[in-house]
């Protein structure tokens, strides 16, 4: 992690965000002006994540899939989104969703900040996780009835 920002990431929680701060920062940072972009990451929980991404013209991030359903809002500049064949153009305040696995790109078409959501689902693998939560919830129906 970058220098100025120790407190990264957080797990979900109430949490505020400065994001014009954040992306201030992040536009001041030696990654931005040496390989066209630079990304924070704001939230890390086992099912959640939550990047800031500042892109320069031209740089994006190439074809790539997401463990999970995904969300990329522009937040300023103009994206490009392409998935499946199919290519959007993003602007300030638009969002594309996509479902897990699906091969896509973002590249910049002008300086540009994206907020990306990855959700993963959570698999509960310990035994006291959806088998338990499910008999409680049948023996609640049973006892009503």
């Amino acid at each position: 992690m970058s220098e100025g920002r120790p407190d990264r990431p957080q797990p979900i929680a109430l949490n505020r965000y400065d994001l014009a701060g954040q992306l201030a920062r992040l536009r001041s940072e030696a990654p931005l002006r040496e390989h066209g972009r630079d990304a924070l990451t704001l939230v890390r929980d086992p099912g959640f994540t939550l990047l800031l991404v500042a892109l320069k013209a031209g740089s994006g991030l190439p074809d790539h899939t997401a463990p999970g359903p995904i969300s990329v809002l522009a937040l300023d500049g103009r994206v490009a989104f392409t998935s499946q064949g199919e290519r959007l153009e993003l602007g300030p305040h638009e969002l594309v969703t996509l479902p897990a696995r699906v091969p896509h790109e973002v590249m910049a078409l002008e300086d540009s900040a994206i907020l990306i959501t990855i959700a993963v689902p959570v698999t509960h693998t310990d035994p006291l996780g959806l088998q338990s939560e499910r008999r409680v919830d049948a023996q609640q129906s049973s006892s009503q009835g």
